[in-house]
């Protein structure tokens, strides 16, 4: 027991390169149990051939065959929308849905104090429109903002998409009129 054993081992070639948001023992308790379970099934796995596995000679090879199997079985079907775009992706094609949207007195609705969002219909974007990825700063990071092109933030939006639209009536019907 007070002895250093083969996991221990293998486990400190290895370690992780970003941090955890979940607090210092939590990110601890999951890095230290998520590194023992992978390098007890690396240690099955080069002992073990019974289930004709393809043997793998280092432990990272093991994570990144055991990393690409879980993605690619679960990775696929997200129910997630597409990154970068506006609203729900199914109301974009259905008229119905599109035109419970328009209902701007029932759906506009306050969204919180701490809630407050750049509009979409500002930005010139409609529902179901990819937004453009942001862009890297000119110069890095830690250069004075320019308060010269603030955009518009609001806090009110549509209670059916939880997207940010300002008060601006034709900000509303800008952006859920079809493209």
């Amino acid at each position: 027991m007070n002895h250093v054993d083969r996991g221990d081992q293998i486990r400190s070639y290895t370690s992780y390169q970003h941090r955890f948001r979940r607090g210092p023992w939590q990110a601890l308790l999951w890095s230290f149990l998520l590194d023992v379970a992978l390098a007890n099934s690396f240690i099955l796995q080069k002992k073990t051939r019974q289930p004709h596995w393809k043997p793998y000679s280092t432990l990272r090879a093991w994570k990144e065959a055991i990393y690409n199997a879980i993605f690619n079985k679960y990775g696929t079907g997200s129910g997630a929308r597409k990154r970068y775009r506006t609203g729900k992706e199914e109301d974009s094609e259905d008229l119905k849905a599109r035109q419970i949207h328009l209902q701007r007195d029932i759906n506009h609705v306050y969204r919180g104090r701490n809630s407050s969002s750049p509009c979409l219909a500002c930005k010139g974007l409609r529902q179901g429109q990819p937004r453009p990825p942001k862009k890297a700063k000119k110069g890095g990071y830690l250069q004075p903002i320019s308060r010269n092109a603030r955009g518009r933030v609001s806090r009110y939006g549509c209670k059916a998409c939880d997207v940010a639209i300002c008060n601006n009536a034709d900000c509303w019907y800008l952006y859920y009129t079809p493209i």
